[in-house]
């Protein structure tokens, strides 16, 4: 458009923003319009026109005149999801979504499958993401100029890296606070289910393996009360290996026939052992104690809240802190508190087991 056209434009754009034309009223007419601007009505026809593609206003049966449309939310942007879809996740969707909304921005949900996550990734750009929170898929790199951030990502994986950022829950507070509530209630018969919390090391320790936060966390409760041999008392599997749950539940029973409670370092292993301890006749959580961590399972047990909605919340505001103000400072590795929840669902024990 010219010059004068752009201006014009420009203007009753502003008005219809402004509710200087009420939503639903009959827009004034070609001729009335290019009265008060000085123009020709051609001009004002064609300003009319690019206002009604933009859904500005709504054009009528011939004679039937031209209404103001009801207005339509615009975002500011868009923030990108990244992520396998679960419980946990969509908790994290909660939370960034409610932050987008917050500040004007819309929220792109994609769950691609492993194969095909760089397509994916290559599909957002700058100029239609904002920024990416992934979940699920570990440490990537971004678009060039996309800012990304992974959520509950393992510290083993969390390497200083241009462009990718890093919140989790503080699961080191949330692994020791679950097994003081355990120890508070007298148990000393425990043992740990764990779904391969424990990774690999990056330094040049003389110790090849290193154990997870939420797992240290667990130990170092055990310790202080007077539990030394906690190594033996940790059994392995899989998310996606019941078989590995049965034959931990197994050596359980066979090494530990005394244990009062299975503390678990997942809420998808805790409901792993209450499946293969019911093919034993036993209940559990019931005859033996059991204690979970996420809070996304449906068993009525004590569980690490990992507060996945802040999660989401920080991550969404911090990419739009990022796109609003070029001097923002990305917070490094951020860790957000836990809680347990339902710590009333762990028995008391009369008396301290030896």
């Amino acid at each position: 458009m010219a010059k004068r056209s752009d201006q014009i434009y420009q203007e009753l754009l502003n008005r219809l923003n402004s509710d200087y034309y009420p939503v639903g009223s009959k827009f004034p007419s070609d001729s009335l319009l290019a009265d008060e601007f000085g123009t020709t009505r051609i001009t004002i026809n064609k300003i009319a026109s690019l206002l009604a593609e933009q859904g500005y206003l709504t054009r009528g049966n011939r004679g039937a005149g031209t209404r103001v449309s009801p207005r339509v939310f615009k975002p500011k942007g868009y923030i990108a999801f990244v992520g396998n879809l679960n419980q946990f996740s969509t908790e994290l969707l909660y939370g960034i979504q409610a932050e987008c909304m917050l500040y004007g921005y819309f929220t792109i949900v994609l769950s691609p499958r492993v194969e095909h996550l760089q397509s994916c990734l290559q599909m957002l750009h700058k100029r239609n993401a904002a920024g990416i929170i992934s979940v699920g898929y570990g440490v990537h790199a971004p678009p060039d100029g996309v800012e990304m951030y992974c959520l509950d990502c393992p510290a083993a994986l969390q390497t200083p890296t241009a462009h990718v950022h890093f919140i989790n829950s503080d699961n080191y507070a949330g692994g020791r606070q679950i097994m003081e509530e355990v120890l508070r209630r007298n148990h000393r018969d425990i043992v740990v289910f764990s779904l391969s919390h424990v990774f690999k090391s990056r330094s040049a320790s003389p110790t090849p393996f290193k154990i997870a936060p939420r797992l240290r966390g667990m130990f170092d409760a055990m310790k202080q009360a007077g539990i030394t041999d906690c190594a033996k008392r940790i059994f392995h599997g899989k998310s996606e290996s019941l078989a590995d749950a049965r034959e931990s539940f197994r050596e359980i029973l066979r090494r530990y026939p005394e244990t009062t409670v299975i503390c678990t370092d997942s809420d998808i292993g805790a409901e792993q052992i209450n499946i293969v301890a019911r093919e034993h006749g036993i209940k559990c959580p019931g005859d033996i104690a059991l204690t979970g961590f996420g809070n996304i399972t449906g068993l009525r047990i004590a569980s690490v809240d990992q507060n996945a909605v802040r999660q989401g919340q920080l991550a969404a505001r911090y990419l739009i802190d990022h796109v609003e103000d070029s001097e923002f400072c990305f917070p490094e590795n951020e860790l957000v508190e836990t809680t347990v929840s339902r710590a009333d669902c762990i028995p008391t024990l009369v008396s301290v087991s030896k």
